[in-house]
């Protein structure tokens, strides 16, 4: 088995990153014939916590850049400054699973740039606000030099519009706004209470809000990353 890497990130938080990460997972799983796991790289641990109390149904490894040991729900564990054997434990990952979705962290820096350098898909949540656009031009600046380090123009990109509110001016615009970027954009995920509800609970939106127009907007971006090459 060899999988793809699905790294989510951008370069400020408050995104809908993690929510994205972690619901995204769970549907690229489905029914449990895919195997899945998740990487989080992020100190403040949201994809950790959201593991903790066991209703997700797949692993998440804790793997924060910023830490120096740690230790992931199902045994993962590696070095966060250590950028090399971080690698190590991401690519056994790959090996392992259909898919490795990772949680990163929002800033700069080398290991941020490595891990899209192994990536297959840098999915990039962008909410309709002025700071989010910049962090995110940030973001596909960095994606660039990634790619400038390999020589088959990976990893692809999948901006996603996050967290939309169609009632408002920057909501209706935000698909627009983001073509000029010149990546693809997915169909947008609204700001939807189910998905806070849904941490809260430990579960995926797809099973705690089955059918939901939540779900619908994940299973969508789902079906969309499993196409990317």
């Amino acid at each position: 088995m060899s999988g793809k890497i699905i790294a989510v990130g951008n370069l400020k938080g408050g995104t809908g990153k993690s929510t994205v990460a972690v619901n995204l997972a769970c549907a690229l799983r489905g029914s449990g014939k895919v195997k899945v796991a998740v990487v989080d790289a992020d100190a403040q641990g949201t994809a950790s916590d959201w593991a903790a109390k066991g209703r997700l149904g797949l692993t998440v490894h804790a793997l924060p850049f910023e830490e120096s040991e740690n230790t992931g729900h199902g045994g993962g564990s590696a070095s966060g400054r250590d950028g090399e054997a971080w690698g190590t434990v991401v690519e056994r990952l790959r090996l392992e699973h259909d898919f490795v979705v990772i949680d990163l962290p929002p800033q700069l820096g080398d290991a941020i740039l490595n891990a899209l350098v192994a990536a297959n898909l840098f999915v990039v949540p962008v909410t309709a606000s002025g700071a989010d656009l910049k962090a995110t031009t940030k973001a596909i600046e960095l994606l660039r030099r990634a790619r400038a380090r390999r020589d088959d123009g990976r990893p692809a990109c999948l901006l996603v519009p996050s967290r939309v509110d169609r009632r408002t001016a920057a909501g209706k615009e935000i698909e627009a706004v983001l073509h000029d970027f010149g990546e693809p954009v997915a169909p947008a995920i609204g700001q939807r209470t189910a998905h806070v509800d849904a941490f809260t609970a430990g579960e995926w939106v797809g099973s705690y809000a089955p059918r939901s127009a939540a779900h619908g907007e994940i299973d969508v971006l789902a079906a969309i990353v499993k196409r990317v090459k």
